[in-house]
């Protein structure tokens, strides 16, 4: 028996290095206070994750349902689990590069960096939804306090407290919601639920409904649907923005990962229900984030109503209800964090010679610095889905999975929010290529961290949508 525990236990390895990290940086965050230091401890914890998750998934048959079913290790799960580790990643490189470094980068926040990536992997891994709501909260509570990180500034307090309000408001919800579906079923285990609604022999009917509608409010606000998005812009603009760019990808991506498998697992014998709620609520998402988006000045705002809109296009992957369809969206979640991180990125590089963050801020880039105006252009036109970039292969990918299933309406309105969304990207590109810079100063030394950040995630978007096979491949090797 005990023997059993161990092999059990050694299958959560890259959740517990990560856990041992964490308490190590924040046990000795008195002692070492240089974040350079701590930084490399945080990726080195972050690497031999990704390394031992990898190991785990090679020796997989199939999948492996770990403590009682409260969590599952599979293909599918590793897939989306590996690119929250990477978006982590990017998030500490990009705070060795931002200039608030000296305020922002103490240990604890990477000791809180490091507890939110495990929550993280619990929450795409979940096979109950007691864990589901454990990860989510180990998630949520570091999350918080990284918005509010810098003390100094009362638009990072007011930010973080706005982003507990509504967090607070939805778990909740989601908490009542969860009680009502074990009240109608009996049960919180996936596949149990999954059982139960196919053959259509829930105790309870109208009480299962009403939980499932409960438990999309939490989905909801993770993933900033609307109408539970109102935290998001004053949060990623209120953040510092290394936060701003980890709570608009990996919680994303985790996000997805449970989102599809409590609908297309615990509730496919509800299909027809879901499916209307979810299209509306894709709808919704991608026309309020990107007709808001148009008249954003400041661009972690309008990059927070854009990560809005990018969230309802994900979703139609989701509403197709098939094995395409969620294959489309670990192609589409994953490119997007990367073109995500890379736009951030370009924000901190220009924030840290100019002091500013809105558009304006970025007229001329193109002259004083040509390279950094051209990382910032190709990210852009992929984020509007213009080829050959990962954006565009993502779009067509998520539009065919929701013409193979005749969900003709859907596929138009995104294809029309697609146009808007290109206006306002355009947009930025035009203040740095067609206006005259302020000063004729280049813009010069970017940290090497920061480069490393661009590069890594410029070279992705690229790679993804110049050959996106090899990626296309892996994902529906494990999805099979």
């Amino acid at each position: 028996m005990i023997l059993e525990k161990l092999i059990e236990s050694s299958a959560l390895l890259p959740e517990g290095i990560l856990t041992l990290a964490a308490l190590g940086i924040l046990l000795v965050a008195r002692l070492w206070r240089d974040p350079r230091v701590v930084a490399a401890l945080t990726l080195g914890a972050l690497a031999a994750a990704a390394i031992s998750l990898s190991l785990l998934l090679g020796q997989l048959s199939g999948p492996a349902e770990l403590f009682s079913s409260m969590v599952v290790r599979s293909g599918m799960v590793g897939v989306f689990q590996i690119g929250v580790l990477a978006a982590v990643a990017l998030t500490v490189l990009m705070a060795l590069g931002d200039r608030n470094l000296n305020e922002m980068a103490v240990p604890e926040f990477f000791g809180l960096l490091l507890m939110a990536s495990v929550g993280l992997l619990l929450l795409a891994g979940a096979q109950n939804l007691v864990m589901f709501y454990v990860g989510l909260e180990l998630v949520s509570l570091p999350s918080y306090l990284l918005c509010a990180f810098l003390r100094k500034d009362k638009r990072s307090s007011e930010g973080g407290l706005k982003y507990f309000l509504f967090g607070t408001l939805a778990t909740g919800m989601m908490l009542y919601g969860i009680s009502w579906i074990y009240g109608a079923t009996g049960t919180l285990d996936l596949q149990q639920l999954s059982f139960l609604l196919v053959a259509r022999n829930p105790m309870h009917f109208p009480l299962l409904l009403v939980g499932l509608l409960l438990l999309i409010v939490g989905f909801g606000f993770k993933i900033a649907l609307v109408p539970f998005h109102q935290w998001a812009p004053d949060a990623y603009e209120a953040a510092p923005t290394p936060i701003a760019a980890f709570i608009s990808t990996a919680p994303k991506i985790a996000g997805f990962a449970i989102l599809i498998r409590v609908f297309s697992t615990a509730f496919y014998g509800l299909t027809n229900e879901w499916v209307v709620i979810l299209q509306v609520l894709s709808i919704l998402t991608m026309t309020l984030g990107n007709v808001t988006a148009l008249w954003q000045t400041n661009l972690k705002r309008l990059l927070a109503y854009s990560s809005i809109a990018h969230a309802g296009t994900i979703l139609i992957g989701v509403v197709a209800a098939t094995d395409f369809g969620t294959r489309a969206v670990a192609y589409y979640v994953l490119s997007y964090a990367l073109m995500n991180l890379a736009a951030f990125g370009c924000v901190i590089a220009v924030a840290n010679k100019t002091g500013r963050e809105d558009i304006e801020g970025f007229k001329g880039l193109g002259q004083t610095h040509p390279i950094l105006a051209a990382t910032f252009a190709i990210t852009l036109l992929s984020l509007a889905g213009i080829p050959p970039m990962a954006g565009f292969v993502a779009k067509v990918w998520v539009f065919a999975a929701a013409l193979r299933t005749q969900l003709f309406g859907l596929a138009v309105v995104a294809a029309l929010n697609s146009a808007i969304a290109a206006f306002y990207y355009m947009r930025i590109i035009r203040e740095m290529y067609l206006r005259d810079p302020e000063t004729t100063k280049e813009v010069t030394l970017i940290p090497l961290s920061l480069k490393a950040t661009l590069a890594t995630a410029l070279g992705g978007i690229l790679l993804l949508g110049l050959w996106p096979t090899p990626i296309l491949q892996w994902i529906v090797s494990a999805f099979s």
